[in-house]
């Protein structure tokens, strides 16, 4: 069924295109375009509208993985081209995400939302689109601090071609209360998207509804740093109270299929027929780092041999997966001769010696992960050790770590899961809880960061919010930081060109244009 769906959406793009060159005696019919957003179903813009949130190559192999990913640590490179290993700037990539989100999935999702919001037999695809927006708006504020959000993506029902960038604090806000009005919106007694739904919900409202307040906690938690935490823990409870997951499978994540719309992150990654790489070939320049599969080994975390391996002596994959030979590749070095920065000067400069993930994980059918019950339970422990919520911050966080290695079976049937061994192994770490505050923050978004693997986005603001785990910055020649891991990513060049006026206002209420300024929430 998904894949027939991505083909009525092809189907609808080709008759798009006859019409364009048919001839007809009725101008004024061949002049309205029977596919343009008033005529086109809510359900058929769902499904694209999904996919564009899900994303392309484009921005999850420079937004997600060459900066997000790499700047964490979760990611090794040598290749100069992965610039967020070394914090270097590079305006397409770093302005990726912004140029990808607001003119494709932003863009179909507002406007499915204005398609809808009136029509009460169609509330259910209203309120999805409220998620999904706060979703995408989530990750833009989240990477580049003030943006478009109250004005975004309104040129086709506004005539709003520039934007003003609102402040984060007010976006945060806003987000917020989308949810809790999208959450309110949601009935089971009306229409459903049914198979028009590509996420793992398949149109369950409850699901979505759950979803709703699940991200309305991740909002609530993101707020925890500032001095006065009145707002966040106003959120976390409101956002506990309405109802979040509580179970392992109401995981949110988009599927998808082998083909035109293949994972994102799996096909920069992955070795499959049209994938980045080359066909069955490993990509080596995307390695996991050293502090990464060193924190998983410390720990003798068992999700170590799940996701990672070595490749065979032909670059191919399916290597030892054997925990005691993972080697991760050193962050802030390069594969020239340099006496200082090139790899050989400090470790082995053979890259099929060190580790790569699984290609069972970067498969072109692989499911895209937002928002998992682990990380919803790790959430509440930290809710629970501030004193923001009921229940012992060791409960939550078991079960939290126990389900961050039950999330892999989602990428295939062939991962098998031990709750025997994810018991001991979380039982185990829990004991780091016994420490006081600090150390509770720091073995809970320890947790937090492996469990957020592939969803780079969430794991670079995390990181920010907590400063968990610590990691060591690098100090590469010619850096755009002077040897900080970078705070946000920088605008596009190109605004300052199409919307001048907008984001130089930003600029001033923000601060400079540079990765070390902090976004509000990163701010005491």
């Amino acid at each position: 069924m998904i894949r027939n769906i991505y083909k009525t959406l092809s189907v609808l793009a080709l008759g798009a295109m006859l019409s364009m060159v048919s001839c007809t005696k009725n101008f004024e019919k061949i002049n309205t375009d029977p596919t343009s957003a008033p005529n086109v179903p809510p359900s058929i813009k769902l499904t694209r509208g999904l996919i564009y949130t899900s994303g392309g190559e484009y921005e999850a192999w420079r937004a997600n993985i060459i900066y997000c990913g790499m700047m964490i640590q979760h990611f090794a490179s040598l290749n100069l081209t992965y610039v967020g290993d070394k914090y270097l700037y590079n305006d397409d990539y770093s302005g990726a995400a912004f140029n990808s989100f607001y003119p494709n999935g932003l863009k179909i999702i507002t406007d499915m939302m204005t398609q809808t919001e009136n029509d009460p037999a169609n509330v259910n695809y209203a309120a999805i689109a409220h998620i999904l927006r706060v979703v995408i708006l989530q990750r833009l504020t989240d990477l580049y601090g003030d943006v478009p959000y109250s004005q975004a993506s309104k040129g086709f029902t506004d005539l709003t071609f520039y934007p003003a960038y609102d402040q984060q604090s007010a976006i945060y806000a806003g987000l917020a209360a989308e949810l809790e009005t999208a959450a309110g919106m949601l009935d089971a007694s009306k229409a459903s998207p049914g198979d028009a739904d590509i996420t793992g919900y398949r149109g369950d409202v409850t699901k979505w509804k759950k979803l709703a307040y699940s991200l309305m906690l991740r909002i609530g938690m993101r707020l925890s740093k500032k001095s006065d935490q009145t707002q966040a823990r106003t959120i976390v409870q409101k956002a506990i109270a309405g109802g979040v997951f509580t179970d392992r499978s109401e995981v949110f994540y988009i599927r998808h299929v082998d083909g035109d719309y293949d994972n994102p992150n799996s096909h920069v990654i992955g070795t499959y027929g049209n994938s980045r790489g080359q066909t069955n070939k490993d990509n080596l320049a995307i390695k996991y780092s050293k502090s990464f599969i060193d924190m998983l080994k410390a720990k003798g975390d068992p999700r170590l041999q799940i996701i990672s391996e070595l490749p065979k002596a032909d670059s191919t994959p399916g290597g030892s997966d054997l925990p005691a030979l993972q080697k991760g590749l050193r962050n802030g070095y390069d594969n020239t001769s340099d006496p200082v920065y090139g790899i050989a000067s400090v470790d082995d400069a053979n890259l099929a010696h060190y580790s790569q993930p699984k290609q069972v994980l970067v498969l072109a059918n692989s499911p895209n992960i937002f928002l998992t019950y682990s990380e919803v339970q790790l959430m509440l422990a930290e809710a629970a050790a501030r004193g923001w919520t009921t229940g012992t911050p060791a409960t939550y966080f078991i079960e939290g770590v126990k389900a961050g290695i039950w999330q892999y079976t989602l990428y295939s049937s062939s991962i098998a899961y031990n709750d025997a061994a994810a018991t001991t192994y979380a039982t185990a770490q829990s004991a780091a809880l016994a420490g006081g505050l600090t150390a509770q923050l720091r073995a809970i978004n320890e947790q937090y960061y492996i469990t957020t693997l592939l969803n780079e986005y969430e794991a670079y603001a995390n990181w920010r919010r907590t400063g968990y785990p610590v990691l060591t910055p690098v100090n590469y020649k010619n850096n755009e930081t002077n040897g900080q891991i970078p705070r946000r990513l920088r605008y596009p060049r190109g605004e300052y060109n199409s919307n001048a006026t907008n984001i130089n206002a930003a600029v001033a209420a923000q601060g400079a244009d540079l990765f070390t300024t902090p976004v509000w929430w990163d701010k005491p």
